[in-house]
C-alpha cells in the first residue's frame, strides 16, 4: 500500500539551523601541536595519558605518519598506514585504548576532535578492583524441589521458616560450604 505523508502545518515554527560555534586557536593549542612528544609512536600515547594534553585526531595521525616515516623510513610509514587501516576496520583506536589503560579509566570515551579534556590527576595509589564471584546458574525447579523448597500461591519460595530470597541465599551458602569442604578434603586440610 502507498501511504501519503500528512502535509506540513503552516503554523509550525521553522527552526533556524544552529549557528556555527566559533573556534579560536590559542597559543597553547599551537604549542601542543608543535610538541614532538605528541607524535612519537608509544611515547605520545603515554605523554597524552599523563598530561591530558590532547590534539585533534587528524593532526595526530598526520604527525604520527611523518614521524614514523622519518624514524623508520618506508617501513615505518608502511607500518603506520597498516595500523591506521586496522584501526579504521576494527573501530578500535589503539591510542585511546592505551591512554585509558594508563589512566585506569577503562570505559573512557574517545574525545571529540578539537576538544581539550581536563587533565585527569593520577591516583596516589592504584586501586585494585574488587574480586567478583563467578556467575552462578539459576536454580531449576527440580533442584529446588530436591532441597524441599516449596512455593506459596503467589510464587514466594518457602523452606522451613525461610521465605523469598532468604531461601536462595541459604541454598547458596550450603552449596559454598559443601564445595569448600570438598576442596579442603582434596588438599588434605580438612578431616
Amino acid at each position: 500500500m502507498l501511504e501519503v505523508a500528512a502535509p506540513l502545518s503552516v503554523t509550525a515554527p521553522v527552526q533556524a539551523p544552529p549557528a556555527a560555534a566559533e573556534h579560536h586557536v590559542s597559543f597553547h593549542d599551537v604549542l601542543s601541536a608543535l610538541n614532538p612528544l605528541q607524535y612519537l609512536p608509544v611515547l605520545g600515547t603515554i605523554y597524552r595519558a599523563v598530561t591530558g594534553d590532547q590534539i585533534p585526531e587528524p593532526l595526530r595521525r598526520m604527525g604520527s605518519f611523518i614521524v614514523s616515516g622519518v624514524l623508520g623510513g618506508p617501513v615505518g610509514a608502511a607500518i603506520n598506514v597498516a595500523l591506521l587501516a586496522a584501526e579504521k576496520i576494527t573501530g578500535i583506536d589503539l591510542d585511546q585504548t592505551g591512554q585509558s589503560v594508563l589512566t585506569g579509566n577503562r570505559a573512557a570515551a574517545a574525545p571529540v576532535a578539537g576538544s581539550r579534556p581536563a587533565p585527569v590527576p593520577a591516583p596516589a595509589v592504584a586501586a585494585r578492583p574488587e574480586p567478583q564471584a563467578p556467575p552462578v546458574a539459576a536454580w531449576s525447579p527440580a533442584q529446588l524441589a530436591s532441597y524441599g523448597v516449596s512455593s506459596t500461591g503467589d510464587g514466594t519460595l518457602r523452606l522451613a521458616d525461610l521465605t523469598g530470597a532468604d531461601v536462595l541465599n541459604t541454598l547458596e551458602l550450603s552449596r559454598i560450604q559443601v564445595a569448600h569442604a570438598a576442596y579442603g578434603r582434596a588438599l588434605g586440610l580438612a578431616a
